[in-house]
């Protein structure tokens, strides 16, 4: 496997200061907006690749060559994250991944960002389950909702993805936490609320986050819960974690020569600020902006305002 220092990364992105996890080195296991929902705020753009078929979307040894050049370099990361554009668990080979960083790298530890469709499935479940964390996503209590939300796989159903997480619950060893995003005016009532009280009673995670639109979404109509409603549901919830934005710590630096590729995978995949950025990579805002700007102008990256600020996002070609 290759160590070079020039290697060329497609699958890994970051690391990146994670809302949840500290410094996060990102894992893409399918191409972009391969994925079983169209969630209307996903900050990664619209579904392209509407799916159920678990293949080896991306290959296994790809990542593991990845993953070896950039753990070489002794990166000070707080854990490996599936995550990405798209769905882990629809690449067959997610768990000879989690295999593979178990025996050769037990330093790190490893999660996985999901948005729980596979769950159902017991392969899935026995591939997945040495992660030291899943954060599994549930956005809706009710099927009119998931599909208005979550806009999925026409095979799926609600229910058999609530009865999948509450199976995984209970063979599960490492630390599960389910996420739901709320948007407003959709999923918020107190009839879903308090539906999704009861679902979680049962599924027993080890805690909540309740999320809200901070990034641009896919559907522009979608608009963010106010604080107020936040803390109202965290409190009917029985104190579920409002997730906040989480900047990079001081010591996060720029070391590697593959520095401005990462960057750009990175940004690809999930919008930043130029204030973002610039603490991802650890290099002051104005020496961040121009090269922003020539992404911008070269049409790599695209530009979107939001109130948080301006947004740098993969541009739709």
């Amino acid at each position: 496997m290759s160590t070079d220092c020039t290697f060329t990364y497609k699958t890994l992105f970051g690391p990146v200061p994670s809302r949840r996890l500290g410094i996060s080195l990102g894992v893409d296991l399918v191409r972009h907006k391969t994925c079983s929902l169209d969630c209307v705020y996903c900050e990664c753009g619209a579904t392209t690749h509407l799916t159920m078929k678990r293949k080896e979307y991306v290959s296994v040894d790809r990542v593991k060559d990845e993953l070896v050049a950039y753990l070489s370099r002794d990166e000070k990361i707080n854990y490996i994250t599936f995550s990405g554009s798209g769905e882990p668990t629809l690449n067959e080979g997610i768990g000879d991944v989690i295999q593979f960083l178990k025996s050769d790298y037990p330093q790190y530890k490893v999660a996985l960002l999901t948005n729980s469709t596979l769950l159902d499935q017991p392969a899935v479940r026995r591939q997945i389950k040495d992660a030291d964390m899943v954060m599994a996503s549930l956005d809706a209590a009710t099927e009119a909702q998931f599909r208005r939300v979550n806009r999925p796989h026409p095979k799926l159903d609600l229910n058999s993805i609530i009865d999948g997480i509450a199976a995984f619950r209970k063979m599960f060893c490492g630390r599960l936490l389910m996420e739901y995003f709320l948007v407003n005016g959709c999923n918020d009532s107190a009839e879903e609320l308090m539906k999704l009280k009861r679902i979680l009673r049962r599924i027993d995670a080890d805690g909540l986050l309740l999320n809200t639109l901070d990034r641009p979404g896919t559907q522009a109509w979608v608009q963010p819960v106010g604080p107020d409603r936040l803390k109202n549901t965290s409190d009917f919830l029985e104190g579920a974690e409002i997730v906040k934005y989480k900047p990079a710590p001081p010591e996060m630096a720029t070391r590697h020569e593959d520095l401005m590729e990462r960057l750009v995978s990175t940004v690809r995949r999930r919008p930043y600020t130029a204030q973002d950025v610039s603490q991802i990579i650890g290099l002051d805002v104005e020496t961040v902006q121009p090269v922003l700007d020539r992404l911008v102008a070269s049409n790599q990256l695209a530009m979107r305002q939001m109130d948080r600020g301006l947004f740098y996002l993969a541009s739709i070609k």
